[in-house]
């Protein structure tokens, strides 16, 4: 064996060390056409690495060819090299390589920080500069063995990468059987966990109702992120209401869509305070900790019921607290999910009387329809009925002055799409049908007793619109008025027509008896 060229089994020997950090390093594969197989001791080397997210997939190897990975560079990650003391490679012997391939994966996780690997020392710790595009590089470097760890990275990243050991040349094929070739500016392929942020939204507002003092179905989902020692020590799920939101319904918690129970696997409640009164809802993870595993999905479904309206949009946002990490960045424990509006309005009408310029008429009746539209919906044949709270319908009257007012109408719901409202309505079409008339007034019929309405967000407080009703015609009282006079007339000068007539016959027998 040459002085100068390692034996293929202590290179396998160093793949296996590099094979303990397979998640950091990436897939080598393929060879790298470098140097010949003599190490070149006079020669320098480098250390480039390129930081990705994790899975990246691709296939490169320590040359830098080969299949980039297919996730996003990393910018800001900070690494350290540093030398291994005690190991030579250039000897002619096995024993700086057998080291190293004895170094075991507990002795790599120790490393993460200290000046030790296992039962060698390690010198000359430097850091390279932030990875820019994902790639941050070395100057030249001695020939030798390095540990290369990560020092920091953007809160985005939950997990580190674990320590890693990388020989200066390294071999051309970083695993399995060697090819004989060397490459001394070696390239490094670590990847990293990043936290996906966590989601709100708003579930199928029409199966709870359409008006005021209806539940909102939320629903908050967690992706379990990666994280250091692959221990969950704090899993907290946290939603402040806006005040015009109520809750007390203890939610639902699931794990990949299995239900957990309360009390054995999770803690939840709902506690109130502050000016306004707010409704806070805090679920904690208790014995499903221990059995979570990285990338399942935690998820708690709940209901606030709406009790006032102000200005009709009712934003709300809830936070996610795993082990402290800040996956938002914002120097804070806990993520924020995005945020979510549900959307409501009230209506006011009035009832009137069509001969009788805005005079209110009370005790009018209407059934209320819902449409998917924002106006121009009074033909429409998919209406849907508007029901109360509790499932029964719902009947608008008009009070005392004539008005109907409705204090609530469901418009739509909206997520936080790139700092944009997306998904609903901002106004929304209902139609009133006139099932029953005040008293002693026609009941429309057919289209006549349809009235459209566009609901817009917040309280009303002016009628947008009249709805007349005409009163009912009766049949003419007899003799009364005008005709029941001339009537009389007629009759009185009937009578004393025939009284005359009676006078002229009785004269005229008496003359002719005479």
């Amino acid at each position: 064996m040459s002085q100068n060229t390692a034996p293929r089994a202590l290179r396998r020997g160093i793949a296996a060390s590099a094979a303990l950090a397979v998640g950091v390093l990436g897939i080598l594969v393929g060879g790298s056409a470098a140097q010949a197989d003599n190490i070149d001791t006079e020669r320098l080397g480098s250390l480039t690495v390129h930081k990705f997210e994790n899975p990246g997939g691709g296939a490169q190897n320590p040359g830098g060819t080969g299949t980039n990975p297919t996730s996003k560079p990393i910018d800001g990650v900070v690494f350290e090299y540093c030398s291994i003391n005690g190991v030579d490679l250039l000897n002619g012997t096995n024993a700086g390589w057998d080291t190293l391939k004895a170094v075991s994966s507990a002795d790599l996780v120790a490393a993460r920080s200290g000046a030790a690997l296992g039962s060698l020392s390690l010198t000359g710790c430097t850091e390279l500069p932030a990875t820019v595009g994902g790639i941050a590089k070395s100057g030249d470097l001695p020939l030798g063995a390095y540990l290369v760890r990560e020092k920091s990275a953007p809160a985005t990243v939950t997990k580190l990468s674990e320590p890693f050991i990388v020989t200066l040349p390294t071999p051309g094929i970083n695993q399995g059987e060697g090819d004989g070739t060397w490459v001394y500016d070696v390239n490094l392929y670590p990847k990293n966990d990043v936290g996906d942020l966590p989601t709100k939204t708003i579930q199928n507002q029409p199966n709870n109702g359409f008006v005021l003092g209806a539940d909102v179905n939320y629903s908050i989902s967690q992706k379990a992120p990666a994280v250091e020692g692959d221990v969950y020590t704090k899993f907290v799920i946290t939603d402040t209401l806006d005040p015009r939101l109520s809750g007390s319904v203890a939610p639902v918690v699931s794990i990949d869509g299995r239900p957990l129970t309360e009390g054995t696997d999770y803690t939840a409640a709902w506690t109130t305070g502050g000016t306004p009164v707010q409704h806070t809802l805090t679920v904690t993870l208790t014995g499903a900790k221990a059995t979570l595993k990285t990338g399942e999905v935690v998820k708690v479904d709940f209901v606030a019921t709406v009790e006032s309206l102000g200005n009709g949009e009712i934003a709300n946002q809830a936070g996610v607290n795993v082990n402290d990490l800040d996956v938002d960045g914002d120097g804070n424990p806990g993520t924020p999910t995005n945020e979510v509006w549900t959307r409501w309005g009230g209506a006011l009408l009035k009832k009137v009387d069509a001969d009788k310029s805005g005079k209110g008429l009370q005790g009018a009746e209407f059934t209320v329809l819902m449409s998917d539209k924002a106006a121009d919906c009074l033909a429409d044949t998919d209406l849907v009925p508007v029901k109360n709270a509790d499932g029964s319908p719902y009947t608008a009257t008009s009070g005392a002055n004539g008005e109907i007012a409705i204090p609530g109408l469901w418009i739509g719901d909206d997520e936080l799409n790139g700092g944009t409202m997306t998904n609903g309505l901002q106004e929304r079409c209902y139609v009133l049908v006139e099932t029953k008339a005040p008293n002693g007034f026609v009941l429309p019929t057919g289209n006549d007793a349809k009235t459209e309405v566009i609901v817009k967000a917040g309280e009303v407080t002016q009628a947008s619109k009249e709805i007349p009703n005409k009163q009912q015609e009766v049949p003419e009282l007899p003799l009364t008025g005008g005709a029941g006079q001339v009537l009389m007339v007629i009759g009185g000068l009937a009578l004393v027509s025939v009284a005359a007539g009676s006078v002229l016959v009785a004269r005229r027998r008496q003359q002719s008896q005479a």
